[in-house]
């Protein structure tokens, strides 16, 4: 078989490059499928992740400019070059499939009669943009903003509709779309698996994601300075990056956490930072699905997820390998977290169910099922 994988850029920490390096490996390297990966940007002096040597990329070297409202109304120059390039790359490759990751190419692609099956990847809640606009505070724009979101929304989802197939993470968001024969439910694989699990010793909590406002680390920081004089020697390891960066560190300074909870840059070795807990908070006030999540169950580590729109409530079993919280509960999180510092049994008995419970996120299981759904062998 032969499939496209189309992305607008490549080459940032993000879980779309992350679920993207590990299902492209293992369609080329043990499917023995034909992957090509069109990339509408210029290529980046390194990729984060790993991709195998049997992937052959095409990148298209487009200098978009910055997104103003009305291109998303009308084509832009680049806009007419990316589908000319895009559609002529197809025509050439003639693959079987061609996956958008509803980058800015699912606007175009299925437009183009190269004779493939054009399937649309979901990677977010379909409401994203929704609670986007819900979560607009102090904008004085906000009412604008909102309605300028849910006009977004709505273009997504008609956007959605020209697509043979539509690819969700979660069986949540396949009813928010409304269902049908055309949404198929496959999960995000894990990225790495181990026998290993972490000895949840250590007194360190990590979090994980984009530093902006949705991702809810202002919460997790909360929360913790809540209880921050009982466990003064807990520290907090928050990984990532984003606009936000500023705002949150201020967050810590105010609430005088500097020595308790610390911002650090992405690391690709995600196993070892996760083998290294003991306790995992994933505070997204909404969420594709929390990649994440699965990677510290399968290294043995307990988790609590703020219960948002749609992926924590099928990933963690509540009060079994982990526990779901009320969206912006400071109070209750505060105390789930304090549970399982002062409870160590809870803690590795939680982390030894949710390594079990991980297992069903496991490479092989979720490509079996794209293996099955690609080859129409089965209905998913």
């Amino acid at each position: 078989m032969k499939i496209v994988y189309s992305i607008g850029h490549l080459g940032n920490s993000g879980g779309v490059e992350r679920v993207l390096s590990s299902k492209a490996n293992y369609f080329a390297d043990e499917l023995r499928y034909e992957v090509h990966i069109i990339v509408g940007r210029k290529k980046p002096l390194s990729l984060f992740y790993c991709f195998s040597d049997r992937i052959k990329f095409h990148f298209l070297d487009i200098d978009f400019p910055p997104k103003k409202p009305w291109h998303y109304l009308f084509q832009t120059k680049e806009d007419k070059l990316y589908f000319k390039k895009v559609e002529q790359l197809l025509i050439k490759i003639k693959p079987d499939v061609t996956i958008s990751t509803f980058g800015p190419d699912a606007t175009f692609l299925y437009k183009i009669k190269d004779g493939s099956r054009k399937i649309l990847e979901f990677h977010f809640t379909k409401n994203y943009l929704k609670h986007l606009g819900e979560s607009l505070i102090n904008d004085k724009y906000k009412f604008i903003r909102k309605y300028w979101l849910l006009f977004l929304q709505k273009r997504e989802e008609n956007i959605a509709k020209n697509y043979d197939d539509i690819v969700v993470l979660t069986q949540k968001d396949k009813e928010l779309w409304g269902g049908g024969d055309k949404f198929k439910v496959i999960p995000n694989p894990l990225s790495f698996t181990t026998e290993e699990s972490a000895s949840l010793d250590n007194k360190r909590i990590i979090s994980m994601g984009r530093l902006v406002y949705p991702k809810g680390f202002q919460y997790l920081i909360r929360a913790f300075g809540l209880i921050k004089e009982k466990y003064p020697e807990w520290k907090i390891n928050i990984y990532g990056d984003g606009h936000d960066k500023e705002l949150l560190q201020k967050e810590i300074n105010k609430l005088s956490l500097q020595e308790n909870i610390y911002l650090k840059e992405p690391e690709q070795n995600v196993e070892a930072l996760m083998l290294d807990s003991s306790l995992f908070v994933l505070p997204s006030l909404y969420d594709g699905f929390g990649l994440v999540l699965t990677e510290a169950m399968i290294c043995g580590v307990p988790c609590i997820a703020f219960d948002c729109d749609c992926g924590p409530s099928e990933i963690i079993s509540d009060r079994n390998d982990g526990f779901l919280v009320e969206i912006k509960n400071i109070e209750e999180l505060a105390a789930k977290i304090e549970l399982l510092i002062n409870n160590i049994e809870l803690r590795k008995n939680m982390g030894i169910q949710a390594k079990e419970n991980a297992k069903r996120f496991a490479l092989p299981s979720v490509m079996q099922k794209w293996e099955s759904y690609l080859n129409n062998k089965k209905d998913i």
